[in-house]
């Protein structure tokens, strides 16, 4: 996605790489903004979400594209980089639409009890006809199901802590991150989406524990970089000329929560007030299933296996002006590196009909310095 701020297009393409590297194959963001910069200040036409934050602006296009099902162009102009004229006319549909929702949360006392998936459930024109015979819609469970529902499980008597140390110890323990700190890591991410075939880009990770990685994305004859270290959390497009940009807040918290090699290490201090929650089954599997926050992100759900403490799935969730979006990842193929199990591959599934699968062929311990991972000099801050 992109839409045209205040500045020129040189300086957007300075910024090519986006989110972390899954999200930075889907759309193109632009540098990052300061907190205390509104939407009108950094973006041009902005009308009808004027004095909110300009860092939600990207976030929350994500979020209207994934209420409606639809991209870009069905409410934007089909250039690219004329995003911000008012060209279509669904732009000022939305508008109406925006300020419907506004109006109606009003009656909540401001609370966001409505929001545009409300209506749509991914869908451009909400489902307002009963459907005939044969016309299959998403189940309508109604009252009576409801009410005859089978008591739900009861949460564990384990602790979230405990869970998190079990997790910790199936991976071999602090112990084996000590004896190997760094793994670097070299394979394919591939995107899938209905329709559009995409080719598999080459990627290569570098990890260091606690907490330090850097991901090269090799598409054609770009490198493009995301990394995270104890300071700080920056990206890099491909080209010589461009200049690195901070991640926002809540990208880092994702990254973070990306980074497969080190999560065993750091969920625990990552998460914020962890708590137990009802059991659930997976796959034939039942989980036990750890839900809190990050400092940036609002909610992270963690299901790990009952039996062997293994992280299955973990899904966080972004949260914008008008309702938070989910993000996906799937653990496959763990394997044993000289005494820490890794996950030789995972899918990392998003809104919009995206899915990114990782598939590394090697993974081994080597030595990495701690400058690998240092931001570049200059760029958006």
């Amino acid at each position: 996605m992109s839409l045209i701020p205040n500045r020129s297009a040189a300086a957007i393409a300075a910024a090519v790489l986006g989110f972390f590297v899954t999200v930075g194959l889907s759309h193109t963001p632009v540098a990052a903004q300061r907190a205390d910069q509104k939407m009108e200040d950094v973006f041009k036409n902005i009308t009808s979400l004027q004095g909110l934050p300009a860092d939600q602006l990207l976030p929350t296009m994500v979020y209207y594209e994934a209420a409606l099902g639809v991209g870009c162009p069905y409410c934007h102009d089909g250039n690219n980089n004329e995003r911000d004229i008012d060209t279509n006319p669904k732009k000022d549909i939305a508008r109406e639409m925006i300020a419907m929702v506004t109006a109606i949360n009003a009656n909540f006392e401001g609370e966001r009890e409505v929001t545009c998936f409300t209506c749509h459930n991914g869908r451009p024109e909400p489902i307002g006809t009963p459907n005939v015979s044969g016309e299959p819609l998403p189940p309508a469970l109604g009252e009576d199901y409801i009410a005859n529902l089978p008591a739900e499980a009861p949460v564990p008597t384990i602790s979230a802590g405990q869970v998190l140390d079990k997790y910790l110890a199936a991976f071999g323990g602090m112990a084996a991150f000590q004896k190997v700190p760094s793994l670097t890591a070299t394979g394919t991410v591939t995107q899938l989406r209905t329709g559009r075939p995409f080719p598999a880009d080459r990627i290569e990770i570098t990890s260091k524990a606690p907490g330090m990685q850097v991901i090269a994305t090799l598409a054609g004859q770009n490198r493009n970089l995301v990394a995270y270290n104890a300071n700080n959390s920056w990206a890099k497009a491909g080209n010589a000329d461009a200049q690195a940009r901070d991640l926002r807040a809540a990208e880092s918290d994702a990254m973070k929560l990306e980074d497969v090699f080190n999560l065993p290490v750091q969920l625990k201090q990552l998460l914020i007030n962890p708590q137990m929650g009802r059991p659930e089954v997976i796959k034939g599997r039942e989980m036990y299933v750890v839900t809190g926050r990050t400092a940036n992100l609002p909610r992270v759900d963690a299901y790990f296996e009952k039996e062997n403490g293994m992280l299955a799935r973990l899904v966080y969730f972004i949260d914008t002006t008008v309702g938070p979006y989910p993000t996906q990842i799937e653990y496959r193929d763990y394997r044993d590196v000289d005494g820490r199990k890794v996950p030789y591959s995972w899918v990392i599934s998003q809104v919009r009909n995206r899915e990114f699968t990782w598939a590394m062929q090697q993974v081994s311990a080597a030595a990495a310095e701690d400058a690998t991972f240092a931001r570049p000099a200059g760029g958006a801050r």
